[in-house]
């Protein structure tokens, strides 16, 4: 059984009614640059939402929402809940090379600010075919449908680059993630971290993409 935790894999050293003066500025020229997915909705609860892809002025946001996460939160996506990144991390989270990684965010608007909700990024493997997915969304916005667009953007951006295969490291305590990812076309494996761990993966070809 490997010892090297895979929580900290996807190389982590895993729209017109959003009115926040600052919430889509800093990605406009490298979204339309590499094609990226921009989408804007209204919430369950009437916010105003927003996905687009990380850049690097979202280092304080993203500083601020992996504070923000619970210690369960963060044990399920890091494997620890003390886990923090170091600032040269996050830097590296917020700026990802795009021959790489992807990585979109949601935000919401919250007194006049863009304040982060959620992240998921994706990372090639070396076989240029297949590539492994993170996910994380705060707490207070779980179950609300977030995780599910945020996911269906990332696969159809994986698939829009010729990938033909995403997956994903779980652990087997994470029920609601399984459940979550097996629903939107992932089958379960065993993985090669042991039974504390569940392989998720998917053929892009198949993956679900439909609300």
């Amino acid at each position: 059984m490997s010892t090297e935790s895979p929580f900290k894999s996807a190389r982590l050293p895993a729209l017109p009614l959003f009115v926040a003066p600052d919430a889509g500025t800093c990605c406009g020229t490298r979204a339309a640059v590499r094609g990226d997915i921009e989408e804007t909705w209204v919430g369950r609860d009437g916010s105003q939402l927003l996905l687009r892809p990380v850049c690097p002025a979202d280092i304080a946001r993203s500083r601020s929402f992996l504070r923000g996460l619970s210690y369960g939160a963060r044990y399920f996506r890091f494997g620890r809940g003390d886990f923090q990144f170091a600032e040269a991390e996050l830097q590296g989270l917020c700026d990802p090379d795009p021959h790489e990684c992807t990585e979109f965010i949601v935000l919401a608007q919250a007194a006049g600010e863009a304040v982060e909700i959620a992240a998921a990024r994706y990372c090639i493997e070396p076989d240029g075919m297949s590539c492994e997915f993170a996910l994380v969304v705060t707490d207070a916005w779980q179950g609300s449908g977030v995780g599910r667009r945020l996911m269906k953007a990332l696969i159809r951006h994986a698939r829009s680059r010729g990938l033909k295969t995403m997956y994903g490291q779980i652990l087997a305590t994470n029920t609601r993630m399984l459940e979550f990812a097996k629903g939107l076309g992932f089958g379960v494996e065993a993985s090669a971290h042991g039974p504390a761990v569940r392989l998720v993966r998917t053929a892009l070809s198949s993956a679900t993409l439909q609300a």
